[in-house]
């Protein structure tokens, strides 16, 4: 069963936990595995995992704190859904790493930072913004855009003025 720790979340069961985490999901903290509420919404959408009311209590509880979250969450699902490790900065929802699909995946440094900009399109300062950080970070840049029932994914390999 899933336990709230803040803005995190981690799993009380520790045969869970440990399944969890060799799945790519969460980070050790003091011998728990603390999960980022996308991962933690995304084992429970799957039914890996339980919380005390279920799925839709927590979407409603994460939607409140964040209106875009079920956008978040939709995006964060079809990709894991490919198979590859998805990493969410823990200062945000709207960004997070992702690995490339393999063996050896978490080894290596993630490829793509997927920047989550619920709506029809994004604005060139928001764009000028993701360029810049996902530029420092050397990584590519993809934007997910548009609504949760239709979400587009945009790869920018670059923006000139």
């Amino acid at each position: 069963m899933l336990v709230r720790k803040g803005g995190l979340f981690f799993e009380a069961d520790a045969r869970l936990a440990e399944k969890f985490s060799e799945a790519g999901f969460g980070v050790h903290d003091a011998g728990k595995l603390l999960l980022h509420p996308l991962e933690a919404g995304y084992l429970l959408k799957t039914g890996k995992a339980s919380f005390n009311g279920g799925f839709r209590k927590f979407l409603l509880s994460q939607k409140k704190r964040d209106g875009s979250f079920p956008f978040c969450l939709e995006a964060y699902s079809q990709i894991r859904g490919t198979g590859r490790i998805i990493r969410p900065y823990l200062q945000s929802k709207k960004r997070f790493r992702v690995y490339a699909p393999g063996i050896g995946r978490e080894e290596d440094r993630p490829s793509i930072l997927v920047c989550l900009l619920p709506g029809k399109a994004p604005s060139a300062k928001s764009l000028a913004r993701e360029v810049k950080i996902a530029h420092r970070a050397r990584l590519d840049l993809v934007v997910a855009c548009g609504s949760k029932s239709k979400i587009r994914y945009y790869k920018i390999s670059s923006f000139n003025f």
